[in-house]
C-alpha cells in the first residue's frame, strides 16, 4: 500500500534488484501511486520486460515517475500508455530509453516538469510531438551525448519557464553527415541555462520574458542568440571569443548581474565594451573558474577614452571570484573599476591559490593602494 516507491541498482553489487522490483509490483495494490524511481544499472537482465512496470504505474495514476536504464541491450521503448497519461506531473528518463512519442492522438495535460537525459529519440518528429502534446510544461531539462537519432532539436513549447540544455559532445555533432542545429522558440521562459552546444547552430526565436540566462557556448550562432537575451536581468556568459565578441555588440538596458568567466579568449577589451552597453548594472563578477592556469590566457588592456555609464551611477559590487594573479592587465582593469565606480560599496578579490607568501603580500600590498573614489567602499582581499 505505499505511495511512494523507489528501486535503485547498488553500483558495488554484482546482482540486480530488478526481480525483487518486479514481484513487489505485482503485490502493489495501493490505488494511487504517487511517485515510482526505477534505476537500473548494467546487472539487469537483458530479456527483462522492464515496459510493464511502467505501465504498472500508469494504472496506478503516478504522478511523479523517473526510470533510468544502464543495461548493455539496446534501448527499450517504454509503453505507450505512458503517453496518455492525464496524472503525470513529473517525469525523468535517462540513458537506454528509445523515446518513441506515438503518431496517434496521446497527451500528458498534466505534466509540468520533463527530464530527458542521455536518451534517443525515434525521430525528430516523435520529439516534437512529445514537446508539443505537454500543454502545462514549465520546466524542461535536456542532456544529449553522442548520436541520438535528432538533427533538429526543436524546442516550441509557448508554456515553458525553465529551460536547460546541454550538450556533452566535444567538438562536432554529426546525424549522418549533417550538423545538428538547436531551435528555440519559447515566449513565456524566464530561465535559460545552455551549455557546450558543441558545434552546432543555435537558433533562438523568442524570449521576450527572460530574467536570468547562463551561456556556455561554442556555437556557429548567429546574432539572433545574443539579441535574445537583451533583456535579461542576470546574466552569466562563459566566454569563447565570437559569443563575447557579439554580446558586447548589444544593448542589455535591464542587467543588473554580470558573471563573466574567461575561457581561451582576450576578454578584457569586449567586456569593456559590454559594460557600456549595460547602463543598469550593479553587480560585476570574474570567475576563472575551472580554468586551471589563467595565466595561460591571452590578455590585453587599453584603457577605454570614456567611462561606462554603470561605473558612473549604478555599480555597486566587483568581485573578482578566484585566481586573480597580479597581471599588468589584471591590475589594470581593476584599477579602472575601483578609480571610476562612484556608487561602489564592496568590492572582493580572491588571489590565487598557488601564490607563496612573498607573492601574496605583494599583490596584496599592490591592490590596497588603488585609489578609490567612492571613500565609503570596502576592499576585501582573500
Amino acid at each position: 500500500m505505499m505511495p511512494r516507491l523507489e528501486y535503485k541498482d547498488d553500483k558495488k553489487s554484482k546482482q540486480s534488484i530488478w526481480l525483487f522490483l518486479d514481484q513487489s509490483l505485482q503485490l502493489h495494490k495501493a490505488p494511487v501511486l504517487h511517485s515510482l524511481c526505477i534505476k537500473l544499472g548494467s546487472q539487469c537482465p537483458v530479456d527483462v520486460e522492464v515496459g510493464k512496470w511502467v505501465a504498472k504505474a500508469v494504472d496506478r495514476f503516478v504522478r511523479k515517475l523517473k526510470f533510468k536504464l544502464l543495461w548493455s541491450a539496446d534501448p527499450i521503448s517504454l509503453p505507450k500508455s505512458l503517453y496518455t497519461c492525464e496524472t503525470l506531473v513529473k517525469l525523468k528518463i535517462s540513458d537506454k530509453v528509445l523515446t518513441d512519442f506515438p503518431s496517434s492522438p496521446a497527451c500528458l495535460p498534466s505534466l509540468k516538469k520533463l527530464n530527458l537525459i542521455n536518451v534517443v529519440y525515434k525521430d525528430d518528429a516523435s520529439l516534437i510531438r512529445f514537446l508539443s502534446s505537454c500543454s502545462v510544461i514549465e520546466k524542461l531539462r535536456v542532456e544529449r551525448e553522442g548520436n541520438d537519432n535528432i538533427k533538429n532539436f526543436n524546442v516550441i513549447v509557448p508554456s515553458l519557464h525553465d529551460l536547460t540544455y546541454t550538450d556533452y559532445n566535444d567538438i562536432y555533432s554529426y546525424v549522418g553527415n549533417s550538423v545538428r542545429f538547436l531551435v528555440i522558440d519559447t515566449p513565456a521562459v524566464k530561465y535559460i541555462h545552455l551549455t557546450n552546444c558543441s558545434k552546432q547552430y543555435c537558433l533562438i526565436k523568442n524570449m521576450p520574458c527572460l530574467d536570468r540566462a547562463y551561456i556556455s557556448v561554442h556555437t556557429y550562432a548567429d546574432d539572433k542568440l545574443p539579441r535574445s537575451l537583451s533583456s535579461v536581468l542576470f546574466l552569466e556568459l562563459d566566454l569563447a571569443d565570437e559569443m563575447l565578441l557579439r554580446c558586447s555588440a548589444i544593448n542589455f538596458s535591464r542587467l543588473t548581474e554580470l558573471i563573466i568567466c574567461p575561457d581561451e579568449s582576450d576578454w578584457l577589451e569586449p567586456l569593456m565594451l559590454l559594460l557600456g552597453k549595460s547602463p543598469k548594472l550593479k553587480k560585476l563578477s570574474v570567475d576563472y573558474g575551472p580554468t586551471e592556469n589563467p595565466e595561460d590566457l591571452p590578455l590585453s588592456w587599453n584603457e577605454p577614452s570614456s567611462v561606462p555609464g554603470c561605473l558612473s551611477s549604478h555599480l555597486e559590487i566587483f568581485e573578482w571570484v578566484e585566481k586573480y594573479g597580479g597581471r599588468v592587465e589584471e591590475l589594470g582593469f581593476v584599477t579602472y573599476i575601483l578609480a571610476n565606480s562612484k556608487c561602489l560599496k564592496r568590492a572582493t578579490i580572491s588571489l590565487r591559490s598557488a601564490f607563496n607568501l612573498e607573492q601574496k603580500q605583494k599583490v596584496m600590498k599592490e591592490l590596497d593602494s588603488i585609489p578609490r573614489v567612492s571613500k565609503s567602499s570596502q576592499l576585501l582581499l582573500k
